[in-house]
């Protein structure tokens, strides 16, 4: 809703800032502090719009947060032992611009348009588990971890187990607890 008003305050800011750039008459007093209540109301409005996006950002990180806790309270637990782990790597370098003004980058690309560049390594690796219940194999993937794979046997050798949480009633939903990557500051 606020996403809405937001909109509906730049357009009406928009429509009353165009008015008022080209309004010369005399029969509105005081045109340019209406031009200046035009600019704040735009103002306003992106303020709203941004707040209702940090603000659904907010509720997602809610609901996944309740879901991880549905899961570790209700669902299967199922030990992992993360040496017997596959360990599946995606590592690439990528170009990325150095400096993200434009201005520099057009200025760069006159002269040399390699200067605004570095090379950045990453490293994207998932955990794969298999196990057996009930006489079927069920095989479960971490989500993506963004580190290198020797750092990561390491972290894995040292933590040596984990769990998986799944929910009883649809088994393609789960929770692999990586909780202990989380580098702590």
């Amino acid at each position: 809703m606020k996403a809405i008003i937001g909109f509906i305050l730049i357009i009406a800011g928009i429509v009353v800032f165009l008015f008022f750039s080209k309004y010369s008459g005399d029969s509105i007093p005081y045109p340019f502090l209406w031009y200046l209540i035009s600019i704040a109301v735009i103002g306003f409005g992106i303020l709203l719009i941004l707040n209702s996006l940090k603000v659904g950002n907010e509720q997602n990180d809610k609901t996944i947060d309740d879901e991880i806790d549905r899961l570790k309270k209700n669902g299967d637990k199922i030990t992992v032992d993360l040496n017997i782990c596959e360990i599946v790597t995606n590592n690439y370098v990528e170009e990325r611009e150095s400096n993200s003004s434009y201005r520099v980058q057009a200025w760069d690309a006159l002269y040399d348009s390699s200067r605004n560049v570095e090379l950045v390594s990453v490293n994207q690796t998932v955990l794969l588990f298999e196990t057996d219940r009930h006489g079927n194999k069920e095989r479960f993937r971490s989500p993506t971890i963004s580190k290198d794979e020797i750092t990561l046997k390491f972290l894995l050798d040292r933590q040596q187990e984990t769990f998986i949480y799944v929910d009883r009633d649809n088994r393609e939903r789960y929770y692999f607890d990586l909780e202990f990557l989380i580098e702590k500051e």
